[in-house]
């Protein structure tokens, strides 16, 4: 009777974490309805068996610090109602370390969710694609235009699926990150090109999605893997020649994607025919440094209710009038945590990167590597726990891992 119910509960475990990892990339309602099945189910389980794991949960502490911190910053907030809202978006940084401390998920099932999760990714790239080819043909254009600004870029992700195209990037390079862990265990030949070829289509996916820092780690992600698999077979000279491959593909791609090409460009100053000016990088580097004049507070920010608003007084004052009219956020997760929750809130957030970076590389877990460092980089130009998807994704490859992944898989 006892084994019966334990088989059960795990079951019912797997299939509630597989509803959650299938409606990551969905409507942020939908995810939540998952967490809120995940939480309930776990305070069951907890009260039934008993097993809250304190070792995984102590790990996880710096994200409930986070989150505790954000929750403080309410009381000395002028907009509570956006500073409660902004706490409640962040319910995953205090949830999820509870539930993944006390569901249990079998080693075998581990890899099986991150494979459901990257097959998934890929089904909503085909119907991505699928949408804007469906637009060029109703259209009536040439099939070259699929790679100007009406079929790429944002048009290929809000318009398609409801995905900011930053967000839908970090996505496609955790599934990215999954197959290529996949392919370096696999030896079957078949397997092989099919798992090369995911990566090549989903690698296409994200230059067609023309956000550019998405680019650049993929570009980094594929060096270090070239690097690290001929190193270690000691066969350099054929490693130079991937490398060199690598280039030349990245830049006939990146060349052809016009808006892509376009968008590089606007990062050194570039003027389009009809007289319209971009200076990205000059621009992002104003714009961060509103964002760093925001705080008044330097220990507690500005509150999280706050900080948005500030931002906005911040560039009205440096005469980054556009940015305020469009209220753009910081566009760096650091920086926007440090306008919220100061010095401390920016302490507590690098803690949560280099405490999980110190705990991957310790159990040489190469996929939680990998995913922080993807992580780290995208946070610089994107204020990614700024929406639910950023936040449920971030949190939830972490917890899970921690929970499941490293040597114990391997055990």
């Amino acid at each position: 009777m006892t084994v019966s119910f334990k088989k059960n509960k795990d079951i019912i475990s797997l299939f509630l974490v597989l509803f959650f990892v299938l409606s990551l990339p969905l409507k942020n309602n939908i995810n939540s309805i998952s967490i809120i099945l995940l939480t309930m189910y776990s305070a069951y389980y907890q009260f039934a068996s008993r097993a809250f794991d304190f070792k995984l949960f102590k790990k996880l502490l710096p994200f409930s610090f986070y989150f505790i911190l954000s929750a403080i910053s309410i009381f000395y907030s002028e907009d509570k109602e956006r500073a409660l809202k902004s706490v409640i978006r962040l319910l995953p940084f205090l949830l999820l370390p509870f539930i993944f401390s006390t569901i249990h998920i079998k080693k075998k099932h581990f890899y099986t969710l991150l494979y459901a999760f990257s097959g998934f990714i890929i089904m909503l790239c085909l119907y991505s694609h699928t949408c804007v080819l469906i637009k060029l043909y109703n259209n009536d254009d040439v099939l070259f235009n699929l790679f100007n600004s009406h079929y790429s870029y944002l048009s290929l992700s809000e318009d398609t699926v409801g995905i900011h195209s930053t967000y839908y990037a970090y996505f496609v390079l955790t599934a990215i990150s999954i197959i290529l862990y996949k392919l370096q265990g696999t030896k079957k030949t078949l397997s092989k090109i099919g798992l090369f070829l995911a990566i090549a289509y989903l690698s296409f996916f994200i230059f067609h999605l023309s956000s550019r820092l998405p680019i650049v780690v993929l570009f980094l992600i594929f060096n270090g893997a070239i690097v690290y698999y001929f190193f270690l077979k000691k066969k350099l000279r054929l490693g130079v020649i991937y490398l060199l491959l690598l280039y030349g593909i990245t830049f006939f791609v990146g060349y052809n994607v016009r808006i892509t090409r376009y968008r590089f460009q606007q990062i050194f100053g570039f003027t389009y025919a009809n007289g319209i000016e971009y200076n990205d990088g000059y621009n992002k580097l104003q714009q961060w440094n509103a964002g760093i004049k925001a705080n008044q507070n330097f220990l507690f920010g500005e509150g999280i209710g706050d900080a948005n608003n500030e931002i906005y007084k911040s560039y009205e004052y440096l005469g980054l009038d556009a940015y305020a009219k469009k209220r753009y956020n910081a566009h760096n997760q650091f920086i926007q945590s440090f306008a919220g929750l100061g010095v401390l809130g920016l302490v507590v957030l690098l803690a949560i990167f280099g405490y999980t970076l110190y705990v991957f590389i310790k159990e040489k877990d190469f996929l939680g590597i990998l995913f922080v460092l993807t992580s780290l980089i995208l946070f610089l130009t994107e204020s990614m726990l700024e929406r639910h998807h950023g936040i449920a994704l971030f949190t939830f490859l972490i917890c899970f891992t921690f929970s499941c992944g490293g040597k114990k898989n391997l055990e």
